[in-house]
């Protein structure tokens, strides 16, 4: 079981991780190597684990586990490592408790977990306690109490230990063994507790615990309390939305139940056919036959018999490898139904079938004790009795009921004691056997009276009044909430106003040169077009006019280097155009009153000359096509520590960049990004102490960068939230544009990461067409 195997793997640690990893003979070579020391303990439980975890409990495998577990005790108590011996104890508690010996499982398990519990281990020592519990299965009723006693444990421990989510889930365990024993009103009790509890703790699968205080309801005879029970569970299910679809199957079938229990086919109708479509979709064939049946019910109650047929010859196939209970179930549908709308020969063609099914089935329970089984075996049966009853075929119907009511009487729902006490009553009219038909039908009328309880009807929906009230409580909550939200984003709109227009300042500018130098390649493509036009007439001449070869290599390399000549240029003019809108920035700024004003303006300096520098990495050097991002980082920290020099007397920078080229159009929202990052460390990260910024650029691969800005400063104050300025939204919009990811926390002071793929220029979005969804 998995529960075992996570337990072990905390207690024997190495032991436990690597048992797939050795195999037996390579464990064996290692223990005749092993010196007498925790080494050969620790093989030892390995090769123990190895044997108890072969599937199967083969007696040779037991034995084997026994063997090496013995011999792992005896070595740990010689070099006294009480540690090391109990992990033995708890191997050999697992042996037992697979043997079923749940005695000495008990024994064994309680020796360990007070050897953890007295050392202070309060986790381990209720880890085993919940090991042990769950080494019983739920159905062997000889041993709940067992299986109790150990969850009862456990919980102590967990909650001795502050850990309320443990201890709320082993309290669950312990009212799911008080059912089994049949301790219902302690089992409620727990229920109810564990219930309050996981709405303390904001737990989403609270519905588990209302699934299993409708279970003990149902058992209870409560009936109606149980159908309020059943409502919750599926309300809160559809709540979660990592909900298991299995469970959704489940849930639903028993809504559907608790619903035509308590008469209302419609809403049975509707809930049999949600889990029919859980179960067609996580391939549960019980629950998908049960769910035709209960269709099938339904449409008889509703008298639409007909409708019901064609609904089973519609989905009846959809899995044909059925087996014989699957086909009962289908057959008991079709009798119910022919039966009801009196075709009564098509039902009888189909008794002798019934019959034999329900013979294996009947023979295949488990020894009869699970209740469960018993009362939908009683309930599938019911139309063959019904059957006999329209043909009056008394003898028959008399054999089918004493057949029936042979079986185990104990923890009987209601509703099936019901339906006994009519069969009797029945039988006693037939016979004119009148005292005992009346005491059947006074006992017929009370437990009506039990189940139609108008006092408790009237209770459950008050209840229900109460549930939509809290929703709609909860719905109006909700909606002021998203209402402040609204508000809240309003004022910090407002209070951005004024840093909007000096950013629609800046895309008006940056457009402006986007424009300028998009139009200018585009002249300079059609001049190189031409011009390679002209080349290309010319290589079709060298094949005719062999004599002017060399002359036309000699004219295109001219070309060529007028070509780099005039992208130098215009890099260089770019570079220039770029160092006159700084200094108007700066000439401008120098009459500001404002030293907001003049802040926004030094920042859109600096993002400035970040694209300046690129320029004239361009143009300064002889490839065009790329930017060494080593130097280019370089270049821009000695600028910035220029205009911030007594900001960075404190402060140090570390850079850490791998030799990357990059595109000029991907290198300039990659420069903006740090320049905008490190600009915002140097100014905000650190008080007077100062600190250090870590710039680092790794190649993760041929085309994948990381880039990484990080300081020991401050941090960022809101993770959370959208980023509220307008530096964070840049750099986010950025990475954007050059189909980067974004990312920002915080690691003993802000860190910034922005990974991208190294790309053409023709990837790379238009940076106007990002940046303007900042100011929208």
């Amino acid at each position: 079981m998995n529960i075992r195997n996570f337990i072990l793997f905390l207690f024997l640690g190495s032991c436990c991780t690597d048992l797939m990893a050795q195999g037996r003979d390579t464990l064996l070579q290692i223990l005749r190597k092993s010196a007498p020391d925790s080494n050969r303990i620790i093989t030892m439980l390995k090769l123990s684990n190895y044997y108890l975890d072969k599937p199967g409990d083969e007696r040779t495998d037991m034995d084997s586990t026994a063997y090496y577990a013995n011999k792992a005790a005896e070595l740990s108590r010689q070099l006294r490592l009480p540690r090391y011996y109990y992990k033995c104890i708890v191997t050999k508690a697992c042996l037992s408790a697979t043997l079923h010996d749940y005695l000495k499982a008990n024994e064994l398990f309680s020796s360990a977990a007070n050897y953890y519990e007295q050392n202070n281990y309060i986790k381990e020592a209720a880890l085993i306690w919940l090991m042990f519990g769950d080494f019983i299965m739920y159905t062997d009723v000889p041993n709940a109490a067992i299986r109790k006693k150990a969850y009862a444990n456990s919980y102590k421990l967990f909650s001795a230990a502050g850990m309320k989510q443990e201890s709320a889930d082993l309290l669950g365990k312990v009212a799911d063994a008080n059912m089994v024993l049949g301790n219902l009103n302690e089992a409620e009790k727990e229920l109810l507790s564990v219930i309050r509890q996981y709405k303390a703790l904001k737990y989403r699968k609270v519905y588990l615990a209302y699934y299993l205080l409708a279970e003990v309801l149902y058992r209870k005879n409560e009936i109606k309390k149980g159908l309020l029970a059943r409502i919750e569970t599926t309300n809160l299910f559809e709540q979660d939305p990592n909900r298991n679809d299995n469970d959704g199957a489940m849930y639903y079938f028993c809504l559907a139940g608790a619903y035509y229990n308590d008469q209302q086919e419609q809403n049975a109708l509707e809930a049999y056919l949600k889990s029919m479509k859980f179960s067609e979709k996580v391939n549960f064939k019980d629950y998908y036959y049960l769910c035709i049946r209960g269709i099938a019910l339904c449409n008889s109650k509703l008298s639409r018999c007909r409708e019901g047929l064609e609904f089973i010859k519609k989905f009846e196939n959809r899995f044909p490898d059925r087996n014989v209970y699957q086909t009962m179930l289908l057959l008991s549908s079709k009798i119910q139904l022919y039966t009801q709308s009196g075709e009564l020969e098509r039902a009888g063609k189909l008794i002798k079938e019934f019959r034999t099914a329900s013979k294996e089935v009947h023979d295949a329970l488990p020894q009869k004790k699970e209740f469960y089984r018993i009362d939908n075996y009683i309930s599938i049966s019911d139309p063959l009795l019904r059957f006999y009853m329209k043909k009056q075929q008394w003898d028959k119907f008399e054999a089918a009921f004493k057949e029936l009511n042979a079986m185990p009487k104990k923890g009987r729902s209601v509703l099936i004691k019901r339906r006994m006490l009519y069969y009797a009553y029945t039988i006693d009219s037939v016979k004119r056997n009148f005292f005992s038909a009346l005491k059947n039908y006074i006992s017929i009328t009370k437990l009506n009276d039990s189940i139609n309880n108008l006092k408790l009807t009237k209770q459950i929906h008050e209840l229900e009044s109460q549930y939509r009230l809290l929703a709609k409580d909860k719905t109006i909550q909700e909606l002021h909430s998203e209402t402040a939200i609204q508000k809240a984003t309003l004022e910090r709109r407002n209070a951005q106003f004024y840093g909007l227009i000096a950013g629609s300042f800046f895309i008006l500018i940056l457009a402006c040169v986007t424009w300028y130098a998009y139009r200018h390649k585009i002249r300079i493509n059609r001049h190189l077009s031409a011009k390679q036009s002209q080349i290309n007439e010319q290589n079709r001449c060298l094949s005719i006019l062999l004599d002017d070869k060399e002359k036309l290599i000699v004219e295109k390399d001219d070309l060529l280097v007028q070509k780099e000549w005039l992208l130098k240029e215009v890099h260089h003019r770019v570079k220039n155009n770029l160092q006159i809108v700084i200094s108007l920035l700066y000439g401008q700024s120098s009459h500001l009153q404002s030293d907001e004003a003049v802040r926004a303006i030094r920042n859109i300096q600096n993002q400035i000359q970040s694209i300046a520098i690129i320029h004239q990495k361009l143009y300064t050097r002889s490839g065009l096509s790329t930017v060494r991002l080593k130097d280019y980082v370089h270049d821009l920290i000695g600028y910035l520590s220029g205009v911030y020099t007594p900001e960075l007397r404190k402060i140090k920078i570390t850079q850490n960049i791998d030799p990357i080229k990059l595109d000029p159009a991907q290198a300039v929202p990659v420069g903006l990004i740090m320049n905008e990052a490190v600009t915002n460390a140097i100014k905000y990260a650190f008080d007077g102490s100062g600190g250090e910024i870590k710039i680092t650029a790794s190649a993760l691969n041929s085309k994948r960068v990381r880039l990484v800005i990080a300081d020991n400063g401050k941090g960022f104050k809101h993770l959370e939230n959208r980023a509220s300025n307008l530096g964070m939204e840049m750099m986010a919009a950025l990475s954007r544009q050059i189909n980067g990811c974004f990312e920002r926390k915080n690691d003993n002071g802000a860190v910034i990461v922005i990974s991208f793929d190294i790309i053409d220029a023709s990837v790379v979005k238009p940076a106007l067409s990002d940046l303007r969804t900042l100011f929208t």
